[in-house]
């Protein structure tokens, strides 16, 4: 008996395990194509560390940038390009998929200043526009420009296009103060530069303190492409993007650091129907291969390179929890006099807490609420800025000056962290500290 169940076990569990099985052995086959060396097994062992981008001489680059502007000087279907990205219905998805995923990586907000770099006939920059940022779209083309902003004329309100200007690229430096833009975004466009790294310098020099560099790049094997070889023969410059030579590349222009996006992976490659996906939906781990969330960073990175030395701060924050003591719990102040609270304030989320943000957001301070029993009299009560910057874990030691309220009685200070134009802690289930306040005449 107890045999006869232990093979009913031995072959429920093979049932549920070789659809797996035979899923994970198809799509490697459908890999194999793809396998470049990037892929091959134990490559890592012996790769070496690539050079840094090597700008093209100074007449060749000329010269690319000549076939780049002549190459949209006598298109023959002027709506195709108008009606980017939807023109090409095979793609149009992936593109609004992949630079979806690119802006959410960035958290633009309205009033942000934001350079789209490269951006052809500009869909990217009007896109860009509608999110409230103020955008600069360049390109090499002038006439790429003109259809930019006769689509803009198209598709913006006369608000948003009051927000959006085409500038042309000179070819060299970028006619952009220092430190003048928050956000550079490079869309499906690094691979055509011939001056990698002259560009990468002058977008650290643009950005603000705090700035951020986004690309979507197609990756590995482009140049090899069936399209990307119809384009070589117009003159536009199609080379493949080396991911570890681009973050070299881009450290030694001057950024501090790089975090890559894991997009979705695409249909094209693995599909699993709903009866086989069932098991790696319940725990199973090896239905989907690594080879294949390693192919979507190589061959379609998503990436975001940032000017100053912390990952996530609060202008693109993550969490929102804040530890808060005031040094008392009960003051007695006579009405309309100023009172000082101390309170001491420690960072438990993975955020640095920025003292200055930028553009009226992204700094945070010590907030107060002023309540009479559970009514709100002054939602915005007051405020006090940190010392410094707060990584996780750190504290500090706030002095909050208040005025009492001219009417006696008995109220709140309701303590809670505000990260300007965004949020109070609070709303994100951080807890907030009460000191009772009793107010009387003089």
């Amino acid at each position: 008996m107890l045999v006869c169940r232990a093979l009913a076990d031995l072959k429920r569990t093979l049932g549920k395990l070789l659809p797996g099985v035979k899923t994970y052995v198809v799509a490697r086959r459908k890999l194999v194509k793809f396998r470049a060396g990037h892929f091959r097994p134990l490559a890592w062992l012996f790769a070496r560390a690539p050079a840094i981008f090597t700008d093209r001489p100074a007449d060749e680059t000329a010269n690319i940038n000549v076939n780049s502007e002549k190459y949209y000087e006598h298109v023959e279907n002027r709506e195709f390009w108008l009606n980017r990205p939807f023109s090409h219905p095979e793609t149009v998805g992936k593109n609004l998929e992949r630079f979806g995923h690119l802006l959410s990586t960035l958290s633009i907000r309205p009033g942000d200043k934001v350079l789209d770099f490269g951006c052809g006939t500009g869909w990217t920059s009007t896109m860009l526009a509608r999110t409230g940022a103020e955008v600069v779209a360049m390109d090499i083309a002038p006439a790429a420009l003109d259809i930019g902003r006769e689509s803009a004329e198209r598709e913006l309100s006369d608000e948003a296009r009051s927000r959006l200007r085409f500038e042309v690229y000179s070819g060299s430096k970028i006619g952009l103060e220092d430190g003048e833009v928050d956000f550079v975004v490079v869309y499906d466009a690094f691979h055509h530069f011939p001056n990698p790294m002259e560009i990468l310098r002058e977008f650290h020099r643009v950005l603000s303190p705090e700035g951020r560099f986004g690309f979507a790049e197609p990756g590995a094997g482009h140049a090899a492409m069936e399209d990307s070889l119809m384009e070589i023969e117009h003159g536009i410059l199609e080379q493949d993007l080396d991911l570890e030579q681009f973050y070299r590349s881009a450290m030694a222009a001057g950024f501090q650091g790089l975090e890559l996006a894991l997009s979705a992976l695409d249909p094209e490659l693995l599909t699993v129907p709903m009866d086989r996906m069932r098991s790696f939906l319940r725990g199973s781990s090896w239905i989907i291969p690594a080879d294949f969330i390693r192919k979507t960073v190589l061959m379609g990175p998503i990436g975001v390179f940032r000017k100053g030395p912390h990952a996530v701060t609060s202008l693109n924050p993550r969490t929102h929890h804040a530890k808060i003591q005031s040094d008392v719990a009960r003051v007695s102040v006579l009405a309309g006099e100023e009172l000082r609270l101390r309170v001491r304030v420690t960072n438990e989320a993975d955020t640095v807490w920025l003292r200055e943000g930028r553009r009226g957001r992204g700094y945070v301070r010590l907030g107060a609420h002023l309540l009479k029993g559970q009514e709100m009299v002054n939602q915005d009560y007051g405020r006090a800025e940190l010392p410094r910057d707060l990584a996780k874990g750190d504290k500090a030691s706030v002095e909050l000056a208040l005025r009492a309220p001219s009417e006696p009685g008995s109220y709140v200070v309701r303590l809670d962290m505000v990260n300007e134009g965004t949020c109070w802690f609070a709303q994100r289930g951080s807890p907030e500290a009460d000191v009772s306040m009793e107010v009387t005449l003089p």
